[in-house]
């Protein structure tokens, strides 16, 4: 049990690891790129910034199901690495097709890992929903072109 115990933090520590460090450096990167509020393309740039995120996002959320991945084909639960990652990414994203099952003893790990997943999901959306508000209050107090008058 204890050794059960020690591997499921291990695990549950280097998701957390991957992830703060990935948003530390990924949210520096945001701050040093944002655009001044009047400059020009501030849409346009803001749009990409986004997309760079959403990239950054899924790119942590791909390591993470990685290093599950790579524990599950190194306890030699599945037959290669291909099986061990997609078991891991149904596990980690809680969509669990139930295709791919590890021996009967091993299953509750496929558990933590979604319960893991969907705390990262949360933590990754947080951040997600910081910047779109930033970018929205920045897109209605400083609009890159103010609206004409209207005439009556």
């Amino acid at each position: 049990m204890l050794k059960f115990l020690s591997i499921l933090f291990l695990l549950v520590t280097g998701c957390v690891l991957i992830h703060g460090l990935g948003m530390l450096f990924g949210m520096k990167r945001v701050v040093r790129s944002w655009p001044k509020a009047h400059s020009p393309g501030y849409t346009v740039h803001m749009f990409w910034l986004l997309i760079r995120v959403i990239f950054g996002l899924l790119l942590l959320h791909l390591l993470q199901i990685s290093v599950w991945a790579v524990f599950f084909r190194y306890s030699e639960f599945f037959p290669d690495f291909e099986t061990a990652f997609y078991y891991s990414a149904t596990s980690y994203s809680t969509v669990g097709y139930g295709d791919v099952i590890p021996p009967i003893h091993w299953r509750v790990y496929g558990a933590i890992e979604a319960v893991t997943g969907i705390l990262m999901f949360g933590w990754s959306t947080g951040v997600l929903f910081s910047i779109v508000h930033r970018l929205q209050n920045h897109l209605v107090h400083f609009p890159e072109h103010k609206p004409e008058a209207m005439h009556d």
